[in-house]
């Protein structure tokens, strides 16, 4: 199995086409070569030519002349090779797929802390279901980039006067300038990172809501989210949506469910005044 990890000789990408060399790896119990490691010169070579994306199993050759594709661009393209027009789709490619299988690399996100060794051909599906993806600091001023759990650490350690504290299960009041676009919430025991985003409906009040940053894929939180003025009350039950941190600023409408607070809930001073509670994903509000 040729396999590329920490233990082994440096994967090396360039632009060529060739493996740029080969070295046998002796079992030591048998004498064997247990398996090879390469260096590869071409970081395209196991990469479908039409989609550009990593290539998965089935792989399929043109009857052709062998132009290769990957499944779900032979159906895009009608199953017409679009190199030299010859039929694709029905004949796989089993030498690639063979390659495919016996390939591990390095997640790409070994430099913030992904240890993992996967195919190469669930490369994208590991990349878009790893923990460690990173996430940038929510504040534009810094340049911090890291997985989730880093960066709550680091917020809290430098820009905890950033956000409002809070504990899971835990009623907690804010207030804020209607004008405000959003508020910073931080959980004080895994310091799990939340924004309150506030966006102004002309002639109607405004739309509040609550996302957790972390990577897109995270389940979300339960939340409640109340207001009340003059004996009148609002409240909505929702689940937070999951935003990487890059996503947080911005002066979009919600989409989604959203607690629209009219104009009259506004409290002296153009103050929104409200209540919020976050629990986690596997607790039950009463």
């Amino acid at each position: 199995m040729a396999s590329y990890s920490s233990s082994d000789e440096p994967l090396v990408f360039s632009k060529s086409s060739t493996l740029k060399r080969a070295r046998r790896i002796p079992n030591e119990k048998d004498g064997s070569h247990s398996h090879i490691v390469v260096t590869l010169t071409d970081p395209e070579v196991f990469d479908c030519p039409i989609c550009l994306e990593p290539l998965t199993i089935p792989v399929y050759q043109c009857d052709q002349n062998g132009h290769i594709a990957c499944s779900s661009c032979c159906t895009k393209i009608n199953n017409r090779c679009p190199s030299c027009s010859g039929s694709i789709g029905s004949c796989r490619c089993r030498a690639i797929e063979k390659a495919l299988e016996s390939i591990t690399i390095s997640c790409q996100n070994i430099q913030y802390g992904c240890k993992e060794s996967v195919a190469y051909h669930k490369k994208g599906e590991h990349q878009k279901a790893c923990v460690y993806s990173p996430l940038s600091c929510p504040l534009l001023s810094c340049n911090f980039v890291s997985s989730a759990e880093q960066l709550y650490k680091h917020f809290s350690s430098r820009h905890v006067k950033s956000a409002t504290q809070f504990r899971f299960g835990n009623s907690v009041p804010v207030s804020l300038n209607a004008s405000d676009d959003f508020l910073f919430l931080q959980e004080k025991n895994k310091g799990t990172l939340f924004i309150l985003k506030n966006h102004h409906v002309e002639d109607l009040g405004n739309a509040v809501t609550i996302s957790c940053i972390q990577p897109s894929f995270m389940s979300g939180y339960l939340y409640d989210l109340d207001v009340e003025a003059k004996g009148n009350s609002l409240r909505l039950k929702s689940f937070t949506l999951s935003i990487p941190s890059q996503q947080v600023i911005d002066d979009s409408p919600p989409t989604t469910w959203f607690l629209l607070i009219p104009s009259g809930f506004i409290s002296p001073g153009d103050l929104l005044k409200m209540q919020f509670c976050i629990w986690p994903k596997d607790a039950v509000s009463i």
